[in-house]
């Protein structure tokens, strides 16, 4: 029978009184007491070594608790955590470990709770809207150089009041920075030179992702194209633009924002000189000292590898072989063809196109692009935004 809390010791003392009187078997006094003999017995072993104020409740807390981290173990993640505010729960956990082989660790959901319940985490929703259609190629990279990505980092004020607007630039397979470069002007010129830089350094990717924004592209131009993405095409790199408005697109790229943000803004003392050193530091730390989960746990660093596809700085002439006729378009977008002015677009000037003419339709190509068909009667390039006609290589 269920007995009230507070007649539970009372009842006790009655138990064990009647046991001692040996009233009755042991098994009837227990179910008259509503107990198993196992309890009796458990009741009348306590009375033996301590008497009656042995009966008493005892705690049910488990004596030790096996997933108690040892606080030990907790100040110094908390340390670690303060040392790097914007790193996860798998980066401090992977440091800690590096810093104590061989030592206890606790598992990575131990550490995200523990700095949860530190005020470390933060959480957010994230927000999405849709997509538009622009020159894209959908590409999840499985090795080093397949995609780079590209931005620049929100600006801020340095002391001195120079504006302080770096551009980023890292592999997306490796989480590599290639650069953090603060230029003294964000235009095209400015941006193709710092390029220039790293595919001699680095060698040519496949694809270079960006958003919408100048210099990378162009509001004003077919495709949203500029002139600097139309030098990468012209290199063999393919463009992947990311929807207006939907920087997860770009995610991994904006997370290293976000840790820049976190870890530079503002904390920087001096000029965009020192900036620059700053910055160079802490992308030689990225690189070469925080683990990625997505890796493995391994750096940047020990997964990036220079690319094999050799940049040449020399202008090279488009070959377009059998079938197509090669033509120069002018510094106001023109190229002539059979007596007649094509505007092929602004961004295309100084480069050639080739030019294909089927049976019914003539074709405009930039490389392996098709930028689009002439309409034969108003003399006007109709532009293939969705046109999927791959140009086979010569």
């Amino acid at each position: 029978m269920p007995w009230k809390e507070a007649d539970k010791m009372s009842l006790k003392r009655k138990f064990i009184l009647e046991l001692f009187n040996n009233v009755g078997t042991f098994t009837e006094l227990c179910t008259k007491y509503g107990i198993t003999t196992k309890t009796g017995y458990k009741w009348k072993e306590r009375f033996m070594q301590g008497g009656f104020p042995a009966l008493e409740e005892k705690s049910r807390k488990p004596a030790g608790n096996s997933k108690e981290v040892p606080e030990a173990v907790v100040v110094e993640l908390i340390r670690i955590k303060n040392l790097h505010k914007n790193w996860g729960a798998s980066k401090i956990l992977q440091v800690y470990k590096n810093n104590h082989p061989g030592e206890y660790a606790p598992v990575r959901s131990t550490v995200e709770n523990l700095l949860e319940r530190a005020g470390f985490v933060v959480k957010r929703k994230r927000k999405r809207n849709k997509t538009t259609e622009r020159i894209q190629v959908k590409v999840v990279p499985d090795h080093p150089n397949q995609v780079w990505t590209v931005d620049f980092k929100g600006w801020w004020y340095t002391k001195h009041r120079e504006k302080c607007e770096p551009l980023t630039v890292r592999d997306e397979y490796s989480k590599f920075i290639l650069d953090i470069r603060v230029l003294e002007k964000g235009d095209i010129p400015h941006v193709k030179q710092a390029f220039e830089t790293l595919f001699t350094q680095y060698g040519l990717p496949e694809v270079i992702r960006s958003d919408n924004g100048v210099p990378f592209a162009s509001p004003f131009n077919v495709f949203g194209l500029s002139k600097l993405a139309v030098w990468w095409m012209s290199l063999g790199i393919k463009l992947d633009r990311i929807d207006p408005g939907c920087p997860y697109q770009n995610g991994g790229h904006e997370r290293m924002h976000r840790d820049m943000k976190a870890e530079l803004e503002g904390q920087i003392d001096g000029t965009l000189n020192e900036h620059q050193r700053v910055f160079d530091k802490w992308r030689e730390d990225f690189n070469t000292i925080r683990p990625h989960e997505a890796l493995g746990m391994k750096t940047p660093a020990d997964v990036y590898v220079k690319s094999g596809r050799k940049y040449e700085p020399d202008d090279v002439l488009i070959v377009y072989g059998k079938g197509y006729k090669s033509r120069m378009v002018n510094d106001r977008g023109f190229c002539n063809y059979r007596g007649k002015r094509l505007f092929v677009g602004n961004p295309f000037a100084g480069y050639n196109v080739g030019v294909k003419e089927n049976k019914d339709e003539m074709e405009i190509w930039f490389d392996d692009f098709l930028i689009g068909v002439l309409d034969k009667i108003t003399g006007l390039i109709i532009y293939e935004k969705n046109n999927k006609k791959v140009r086979k290589a010569q």
